[in-house]
C-alpha cells in the first residue's frame, strides 16, 4: 500500500534536486532526502523498482517542462534536459529488466525522448527563421532602394514633356527606375518567403501548445516481450451480440436489414475456415491479430491454436496469395531497427484472427456487429496499450457496462468505438481501456 506514496516521494526528491543542481539523485541522496536511515533496513528500505519507478516519473514531467521552457523563453533549458533524458534512457537500457510495470514503463521514456526532441527541434528551425527575418529588416538596402526609386518617379516629366536635358536624360531615368523597381520586387518577395517560413514554424510550435498528448498510433506501438503465461480456462460463453446493446457508439443498420451473425471461435481449421467464410477472402489492408513463425520459420498454426505459444502480434493483410482464401501474406506495420519496412510473413488461416473494423458497414462481417460481445469475466485477446502484441486479459467491464451514464463509465468522452475495461494477466492487477476494435476471441487451449 506505499509503493504509490513511495515511488512520488522519489520523484519529488529527484525533480528538487535535478531543478537545484541540474544532476541525476543517487539511490543514497534519495534515502538520506526522505530520511532512511541505513540501521532500518531489517524493517524498511527504499527498493531499487521504487526509485527506477520514480526517475521515469521524472522523466515524463520534464518532458512538459521542456515545453513549458520555451513558452517562457527560456530556450537553453529543453536542450540540458533532452541530454539529461538520454542519458537516463542509456543507463535503463543496460538493464535487465523483468516483464512487469517497471519494463512497460521504461519503453514509454522512447516517446518522452522524442517530445523533448520536437520542440527542440521546431523551436531551432522558429529561431532560425525570425533570425533570418530580423537580419532583413535590420540593413537600409530595401530603405534606400525605396528612397533612390521615389526620387527618379519625382523627376519624371510631368504631362509627357521632355526636360531640358533632353530625351536622353528621361531614357537613363527609365533604366534607373526600372532597375530599382525589380530591385524592390526581388526584395519583397524575399522578405514574403521569409515571414511565411516563419510563419509556419511559429504556427507548428503553438499547434504543439494546444494540441492534447496524443496517444501513440495503434498501428505502430512498441513491442514489450514478456514470458509465456500458464494456458489456464478456456474463454466462457459468450452471448451473441446485439447491436443495440452497443447503444449510439455504433451505426445501427436499416429497419428491416438483416446482419451478420456474431462469428462463433473455433480451433479446428474447417469449422475456422467455414465460420470467416463470409469475410473471405481478406482484403488488402485489413488489421489481424498474427501468430508469427517459430524460430524455424514455420508458422505452426496448431501450436498457435492449442495456446503453446503466446507470441500474437499486430499485423496488416498484404494480398491474398495466389487467389487461395487460405493463404496470405502479411506484414508487421512496425518499422524494423534499422528503420527498414516492417517484416513480412506468408502465413494461413491458421496463425491470423481477423479484426473487427469500425469503419466498414454495419451489416458487413467485418463490423464489430458480426463479432461477439464479451461480458464481464471472459478470458479474451487484447492488444495491451502502448505496444503492438496481444495478450491474455480478463474482461472486467464490457462497452454496455462502461456506457457513458452508468456508474462504471470513465470519465473520458464517449468515443465512436465501444470500449472495454480489462485486466491483462501478469499485470499487477492493473485495469486497462482497450477499444473494441483491439479486442478478440481467446485463442487458447482447454
Amino acid at each position: 500500500m506505499w509503493l504509490i506514496s513511495l515511488r512520488n516521494a522519489v520523484f519529488s526528491a529527484a525533480l528538487i534536486h535535478y531543478l537545484q543542481d541540474g544532476t541525476l539523485i543517487s539511490l543514497s541522496e534519495t534515502n538520506d532526502i526522505l530520511g532512511i536511515k541505513p540501521e532500518w533496513q531489517d524493517r524498511f528500505t527504499l527498493p531499487i523498482e521504487d526509485y527506477l519507478h520514480g526517475l521515469i516519473t521524472l522523466v515524463n514531467e520534464l518532458s512538459r517542462l521542456a515545453v513549458n521552457s520555451v513558452t517562457l523563453g527560456n530556450f537553453e533549458q529543453p536542450l540540458k534536459i533532452s541530454v539529461f533524458v538520454k542519458d537516463i534512457f542509456a543507463g535503463f537500457a543496460m538493464l535487465n529488466l523483468k516483464n512487469d510495470t517497471l519494463r512497460r514503463r521504461y519503453d514509454s521514456l522512447k516517446y518522452d525522448i522524442k517530445k523533448i526532441e520536437e520542440e527542440v527541434e521546431y523551436w531551432s528551425h522558429a529561431a532560425a527563421s525570425l533570425s533570418t527575418l530580423s537580419s532583413l529588416y535590420a540593413t537600409q538596402e530595401s530603405s534606400d532602394t525605396i528612397g533612390r526609386v521615389n526620387r527618379l518617379i519625382s523627376a519624371w516629366p510631368i504631362n509627357d514633356t521632355l526636360p531640358a536635358e533632353g530625351f536622353d536624360s528621361v531614357k537613363t531615368n527609365y533604366n534607373k527606375l526600372i532597375s530599382g523597381l525589380k530591385e524592390i520586387k526581388t526584395t519583397a518577395e524575399r522578405d514574403a518567403k521569409a515571414m511565411d517560413d516563419a510563419l509556419e514554424r511559429l504556427g507548428i510550435l503553438i499547434a504543439l501548445r494546444k494540441a492534447p498528448e496524443a496517444a501513440i498510433p495503434q498501428d505502430k506501438r512498441q513491442k514489450r516481450p514478456r514470458g509465456h503465461s500458464p494456458v489456464g480456462t478456456a474463454t466462457p460463453p459468450t452471448p451473441a451480440l446485439n447491436p443495440m446493446s452497443r447503444g449510439m457508439s455504433i451505426t445501427l443498420p436499416a429497419r428491416g436489414s438483416v446482419g451478420p451473425q456474431p462469428i462463433p471461435f473455433s480451433r479446428e481449421p474447417k469449422a475456422r475456415r467455414e465460420a470467416l467464410a463470409p469475410q473471405l477472402p481478406l482484403r488488402s489492408g485489413r488489421k489481424v491479430a498474427f501468430h508469427p513463425p517459430n524460430t524455424s520459420g514455420k508458422v505452426d498454426g496448431a501450436t498457435a491454436m492449442n495456446g503453446k505459444d503466446e507470441e500474437w502480434i499486430l499485423a496488416v493483410v498484404i494480398q491474398c496469395i495466389n487467389q487461395d482464401k487460405n493463404r496470405y501474406e502479411v506484414q508487421d506495420p512496425e518499422p524494423q531497427e534499422d528503420g527498414s519496412p516492417g517484416q513480412t510473413y506468408n502465413t494461413t488461416l491458421r496463425a491470423v484472427i481477423p479484426l473487427p473494423d469500425p469503419n466498414a458497414q454495419p451489416d458487413s462481417a467485418e463490423h464489430l456487429n458480426a463479432y461477439p460481445l464479451f461480458t464481464a469475466g471472459s478470458i479474451v485477446m487484447a492488444l495491451y496499450p502502448d505496444t503492438s502484441c496481444f495478450y491474455r486479459a480478463e474482461v472486467i467491464a464490457s462497452p454496455k457496462d462502461v456506457q457513458p451514464g452508468n456508474r462504471n463509465a470513465p470519465s473520458s468522452k464517449q468515443t465512436a468505438v465501444p470500449i472495454y475495461k480489462l485486466k491483462f494477466e501478469d499485470d499487477d492487477d492493473q485495469e486497462h481501456v482497450v477499444s473494441a476494435q483491439w479486442v478478440v476471441e481467446w485463442p487458447g487451449g482447454t
